[in-house]
């Protein structure tokens, strides 16, 4: 029997090692879906969190052919989904392009219309547009409102678009709106100053290049304009200054930093732009090269790159929580099967540090359009009904494996025990 000793003590030895490596946490808390139901293709475009909700918008298009007349509906869902995934309410929304959670409901840009609904899942206030909503911000209990739209007629194009302020409250009342010759579809206040841009938004193809940006007083007074010449994908705000990046022939474009008297500040290639976000004096700026999906980080205001990523596809939505930079990428793919084409969402989500180290992948998550944080956690929408909510922290990574610890010294008390035996 005490030959059989020393093995026991090498199997307890390695059971109490290995059980002492900490093992990555499950960064996925719940999963949900959206309007499952509908048959057409749909999005999840537009997600948000509070600390005890989570929103979902799901967007489609629904094409019906009467009469050998092609009408296009833009149509959604938007659901909301207590903190551990039971579901709410559910309520039609339009297609919706963005959320925003209130403290007594949350506000959703629609094509047509801004919606604010309460907790309950009512519609308890609306303010329509006259082109397609694009994009909205709330700032100091305002809503500002950016539509556009593209008109073609006798082999030429012309544009139009608004930027309206609206103020909350029990309804959404109408201040303001200023008229553009142009497809407003980005909005973002800074003190002093509103910044509108124009360009093609997400989804749109085609050779037709514009592109500007605008300066519009808290009172509604156009300032100046500044041509760009190409789509602007996105706009931010860094210390006052506009922050953008534009896209053309699918690879191409630039990153541009402008004062708010409307002065550029910077101006470098970098490539197509599809998302933004500022974090400090840093601009992490994603997108697609032409081959990869690419995420930069750039040094405000000099644009010096601090690191740049590559992944296998285009780097569509960025968000930035608790240290930690979440990336989603993903891609379209058609198969043809049995005579039917089929459109598939591919992609997955990484976070990596504010260095650029890759921390963790998510993978198979599909084709991720949207990203909203809040208290450590993230809402990620991707390009079917399906959505998670992830633990910012577990997408950290896994802790080290270390020998000192609780399981150590049950090991070194049992090993005392054992050589006491044997002697």
């Amino acid at each position: 029997m005490k030959r059989g000793v020393p093995a026991i003590l090498v199997t307890l030895v390695a059971f109490l090692l290995l059980g002492n490596v900490s093992a990555a946490p499950r960064p996925v808390l719940w999963e949900g879906t959206a309007c499952e139901d509908i048959a057409y293709q749909k999005s999840i475009e537009a997600a948000a969190m509070t600390e005890d909700r989570v929103y979902a918008a799901c967007s489609y298009r629904q094409v019906v052919n009467s009469t050998g007349l092609i009408q296009v509906y833009y149509l959604g869902i938007l659901s909301a989904f207590s903190a551990n995934g039971t579901e709410l309410w559910q309520n039609s929304s339009g297609y919706t392009v963005k959320l925003a959670p209130l403290d007594d409901g949350v506000l959703a840009g629609s094509f047509g219309a801004l919606l604010k609904f309460d907790r309950d899942g009512r519609i308890v206030g609306s303010y329509n547009v006259l082109n397609k909503l694009y994009d909205f911000v709330v700032s100091d209990g305002m809503v500002y409102i950016a539509d556009g739209d593209f008109f073609l007629s006798g082999g030429s194009t012309s544009y139009r678009g608004h930027v309206y302020a609206v103020k909350l409250g029990g309804n959404l009342t109408g201040i303001w709106n200023v008229t553009f010759n142009d497809m407003i579809t980005r909005v973002r206040v800074a003190d002093g100053i509103i910044y509108a841009s124009s360009g093609f938004p997400s989804g749109y193809a085609g050779g037709y290049q514009f592109g500007s940006l605008y300066g519009v007083s808290p009172e509604g007074k156009s300032l100046w304009n500044l041509s760009i010449g190409h789509w602007v994908r996105d706009l931010e705000v860094w210390k006052g200054n506009a922050v953008l990046g534009t896209g053309w022939d699918g690879s191409k474009g630039n990153f541009y930093v402008v004062s708010p008297a409307g002065k550029v500040l910077l101006n470098e290639s970098l490539f197509y732009t599809e998302d933004i976000v500022v974090v400090g004096d840093t601009a992490y700026v994603g997108g697609y090269d032409g081959r990869n999906g690419t995420l930069v980080a750039l040094e405000l205001p000099s644009g010096e790159v601090r690191w740049e990523v590559k992944f296998p596809y285009r780097v569509k939505a960025l968000a930035y929580a608790d240290g930690v930079l979440l990336a989603g990428t993903g891609k379209f793919e058609s198969r043809a099967e049995n005579g039917t084409t089929y459109v598939y969402s591919i992609g997955e989500l990484y976070a990596l540090s504010p260095e650029g180290k890759v921390l963790r992948k998510l993978p198979n998550t599909g084709y991720v359009r949207s990203i909203a944080v809040k208290d450590g956690r993230a809402v990620i929408g991707t390009a079917s009904s399906r959505f998670y909510v992830v633990d910012v922290n577990a997408l950290k990574g896994g802790q080290k494996s270390s020998i000192c610890g609780p399981g150590f010294v049950v090991l070194l008390a049992i090993a005392v025990l054992f050589v006491r035996r044997l002697t």
